[in-house]
């Protein structure tokens, strides 16, 4: 009796473990299957919110993401970039400031896109699959108001870098005020960077000597003004570039255009921009962390608009650090790993109030020595130059005065 009793509950535990075993196993697969992460599904609209802007045809980036077909072949470079934050480009430490046009991907982000390649970086189903962004072939914006066309440079095919410093005329029909200018090379093979100036370059008046309108270079996202807030554009008004080519082995040509888009209404605060730096600095060879400091006293109470920090090869890092009348120091924007193939524009979430008095400082650091893979020459002292294998330091600061209209 007994040894039944105990056969029939060996039998009644067995089928209880088996059905305990598929109910898990079910959980399992049902939970494992939920837990996948696709491409239609989870990736494809971080790629669409962050990356598609560049990665299309016509635009700067290397390869295209509009499609999986597209994205596949890069899943694992991708998941490398973006877990060592690499991509997308943003080079301002987090501790100092907060910016409108950050650009980093959340920890939540760069998590789905490292489960979708460690899974298999499978497609998912094309339902799923979310609209492509719509954007205006050629134009980053959209359509311009109006469309400056500068006369056509003619690049060599050999030879050192080369600096075509064009003065042009703003051919707008009437004087406007702009709240964003968008600048575009036609041929960025060839294309480093094109800096637009105001026409009071090297005037010495009193807002700048060097009133920078706009900067195109790699990476560099088009100037968009708070609301409220933009540049005046006088009819027949005259403009200065500073242009920078690279000659690539065959002889060719560039058009550059800048694209206006006029704001509405009465103009709140007119931006200016300050380009502060150092022309006199001397860098001496095989120097890994030289310093230079250079100073701009506000003599008007300010509000800030944006930085923009500028080196070259040799660029380690720049800060922009705030000096009060009454003594304490802020840092405004700290660049700590700067990368001379980004040329970003960093605009604070609120504006920035610096009171007249105040002082921004200017420190930057360059690695000089034969350990910085993109030193040209290790050997030589570096000075201030044009091309590449010189050296710059400057920081636009782009600003309105506070309470003017």
């Amino acid at each position: 009796m007994n040894t039944q009793f105990n056969e029939r509950v060996k039998q009644l535990f067995g089928v209880c473990l088996a059905v305990l075993c598929l109910a898990s196993f079910g959980a399992s697969s049902t939970e494992s299957t939920l837990d996948r992460v696709t491409y239609t599904r989870d990736v494809a609209p971080i790629l669409n919110a962050n990356c598609v802007e560049c990665h299309r045809p016509g635009e700067v980036a290397p390869m295209t993401m509009q499609s999986y077909k597209e994205v596949r072949p890069w899943a694992k470079s991708i998941k490398e970039k973006v877990s060592k934050r690499e991509m997308p480009p943003w080079f301002a430490d987090p501790a100092h400031g907060v910016f409108a046009n950050d650009a980093r991907l959340t920890e939540e982000e760069i998590d789905i896109i490292v489960r979708w390649v460690d899974q298999g970086a499978v497609r998912g189903k094309p339902k799923d699959m979310p609209d492509l962004p719509i954007f205006t072939e050629g134009w980053r914006m959209g359509d311009p108001d109006h469309i400056i066309s500068l006369p056509e440079v003619n690049i060599p095919a050999e030879g050192e870098d080369y600096f075509p410093n064009l003065s042009f005329t703003a051919d707008v029909p009437e004087d406007r005020w702009i709240r964003a200018l968008e600048i575009r090379p036609s041929n960025r093979e060839v294309a480093h960077h094109v800096v637009i100036f105001m026409n009071n370059f090297g005037s010495g008046g009193m807002h700048s000597n060097f009133d920078v309108l706009g900067v195109w270079s790699v990476g560099t996202e088009p100037n968009v003004f708070p609301d409220g807030t933009g540049r005046r554009i006088k009819k027949g008004q005259r403009f200065m570039t500073n242009m920078h080519y690279h000659p690539n082995g065959t002889a060719t040509t560039d058009r550059t255009r800048i694209g206006l888009y006029f704001g509405e209404g009465e103009l709140q605060h007119e931006i200016t921009a300050q380009l502060a730096g150092s022309f006199t600095f001397a860098i001496p060879p095989g120097a890994p962390n030289h310093e230079e400091v250079s100073s701009w006293y506000v003599d008007d109470d300010i509000k800030i608009v944006s930085f923009f920090p500028h080196m070259h090869w040799r660029g380690k890092d720049m800060k922009f650090t705030a000096v009060y009348p009454d003594g304490r120091d802020e840092i405004l924007l700290s660049v700590p790993n700067y990368d001379f193939d980004w040329q970003l524009f960093y605009y604070p979430e609120e504006l920035l109030s610096v009171p007249a008095g105040s002082r921004i400082d200017l420190v930057a650091h360059y690695d000089n020595s034969a350990n910085n893979p993109n030193n040209p020459d290790p050997t030589r002292e570096v000075r201030f130059g044009t091309s590449t294998t010189d050296e710059m330091m400057f920081g636009i600061v782009e600003y309105f005065y506070d309470g003017d209209a």
